[in-house]
């Protein structure tokens, strides 16, 4: 595992997005205060009192490989940004990413030290883990959803044009998809709930989210929880549309933990990462999250037309590192209701997450103040 390369990543990265726009036709959990949503930003620029809101132009003269677990999805964008900028690597950090198509395998493969990092959903598979035993500390949060969310509730253009579907009532009864079981079940029992309905009032479904438009337009699926940029190049393609629901805003649904012999071992390079990731997300916030040398290193990452990226929803990241504890809870405790749990006591999700390398982060590049 250790021996993957990025651009073992990037190759895995190119199929998905060929079989993307293969079930498109012309051409994972997340499948990852006061509460962060509290405080959640509102502003896009950055400044420091007590730090310069960025790392030491002086990197290390040697640097340590650390090995990353992540998914090619935009979401992801912060640890994209940091590695194509070169954040990590002013932290001493020579981070190898490896590629996984979800969150579940990131669990497992953090775990027993095959990835020093994972970056992924605080699904079913991560609330277990912890239940068996497993010491896998949040470290940071990845991401965030907002309106216009990343995962919107989709259904065929054609049939929406025909009156036939064209708001969540009309799903009762019908097939309707998520990608994993896991936080985007989650968005849709929340879609689904502002139309009075229930997930045991459709008939759930779970297909990748390439395949999902070809699906939709042959009726094969009414309905589907549907991830960016996939959601946008079918909107392009004229293939489905978005149902207007509101969404709950600023819930956190994707994380970093760490590997719990690396952090005893190298609790600097963990913070590190921390600092290089918030220092990508950051670049995220300012007007020019779009600028051609952001979508340059995501297309990189990812194979996503840099002009697509820009068309879809952005990502949304929290630039100070504020784990939402309340959305954990909300998250174990809907697990549960579906039965996707191995227990029946509750975690104190608190103690899964380890604010320290936040902490000595902040006080290496300063706090990153809304205006």
């Amino acid at each position: 595992m250790k021996s993957l390369t990025r651009a073992f990543s990037i190759l895995m990265a190119m199929t998905l997005i060929a079989s993307l726009l293969a079930a498109c036709g012309d051409d994972d959990d997340a499948d990852p205060t006061a509460t962060a949503a509290a405080s959640a930003p509102t502003a896009t620029s950055a400044s420091s009192d007590d730090a310069d809101a960025s790392p030491s132009a002086d990197a290390p003269a040697e640097l340590t490989e650390v090995t990353v677990g992540y998914v090619p999805a935009l979401v992801y964008a912060p640890v994209m940004i940091a590695n194509g900028k070169g954040y990590f690597e002013q932290f001493g950090l020579d981070v190898q990413f490896e590629a996984l198509p979800g969150g579940a395998d990131m669990v497992v493969l953090t775990a027993n030290g095959d990835f020093d990092i994972g970056v992924g959903g605080a699904g079913p598979a991560y609330f277990n883990a912890i239940e068996r035993g497993l010491d896998l500390k949040i470290i940071a949060p990845l991401h965030f959803e907002r309106d216009p969310q990343a995962t919107p509730l989709m259904v065929s253009k054609k049939r929406f044009d025909s009156g036939e579907l064209t708001s969540v009532e009309d799903l009762e009864g019908l097939k309707v998809s998520v990608n994993a079981r896991g936080a985007t079940e989650y968005w849709l029992y929340t879609a689904l709930q502002t139309g009075g309905l229930t997930i045991e009032d459709i008939d759930l479904q779970q297909l990748s989210f390439p395949d999902v438009p070809a699906a939709l337009d042959s009726g094969a699926l009414d309905a589907a929880m549907l991830g960016e940029p996939v959601a946008t190049l079918a909107e392009q393609q004229g293939i489905a549309v978005r149902l207007d629901v509101d969404f709950p805003a600023d819930f956190q649904p994707t994380f970093a933990w760490v590997n719990p012999d690396f952090a005893e071992s190298e609790p600097e390079l963990v913070t590190g990462f921390v600092s290089g990731m918030m220092l990508g997300c950051r670049d995220l916030w300012a007007d020019d999250w779009d600028s051609d040398e952001n979508l340059a290193i995501l297309n990189g990452y990812t194979n996503v037309d840099p002009a697509l990226i820009r068309e879809a929803s952005r990502t949304w990241c929290e630039p100070n590192g504020v784990v939402n504890v309340d959305n954990l809870e909300t998250l174990q405790e809907f697990f549960g209701d579906r039965g996707l749990l191995e227990y029946d006591d509750p975690i104190d999700v608190s103690t899964v997450v380890d604010s320290s390398y936040v902490d000595a982060a902040i006080r290496e590049i300063g706090t990153f103040e809304y205006e």
